[in-house]
């Protein structure tokens, strides 16, 4: 697993998410059924019997839905974001097992974390991409 950084968190001198993330890790159990949920999520915003292209999905993680919602709404010039969705996950562990599974297995997302991470992101998100590559945004 990648080493991240911490941006704006008031953690303790000598913290390190790294080994938070390896002393805390993640609950397969919740990983797998919130997993199942989002892919059931997805296959239900396409006509029965189309299979879902889970590439043109996007998969994040946060601890401020609305602020993530917002900012992705802005970057990508749009007013909505097409089928977004939350799960709330009860750990920052799971959320980033469960955003870095999305990514590995179904091309969701974002492979490189770019604004850092937070011991408060418990939730992941997943959201429509197209409309912003049709845009030409991204």
């Amino acid at each position: 697993m990648a080493d991240f950084k911490i941006i704006g968190l008031s953690a303790p001198a000598g913290f390190s998410i790294n080994d938070y993330l390896r002393h805390n890790p993640a609950n397969k159990d919740v990983v797998s059924k919130i997993e199942k949920q989002i892919i059931k999520h997805i296959k239900s915003c396409y006509k029965k019997g189309d299979e879902p292209i889970y590439s043109e999905w996007y998969a994040g993680m946060t601890d401020k839905t609305h602020h993530r919602y917002n900012a992705h709404k802005k970057q990508r010039k749009i007013d909505e974001l097409p089928y977004y969705k939350k799960f709330y996950l009860y750990t920052m562990s799971n959320a980033r097992s469960l955003e870095l599974k999305l990514f590995e297995k179904h091309q969701m997302g974002n492979s490189s974390i770019k604004g850092g991470i937070y011991i408060t992101s418990k939730y992941v998100y997943v959201f429509h991409e197209p409309t912003a590559r049709l845009n030409g945004v991204i």
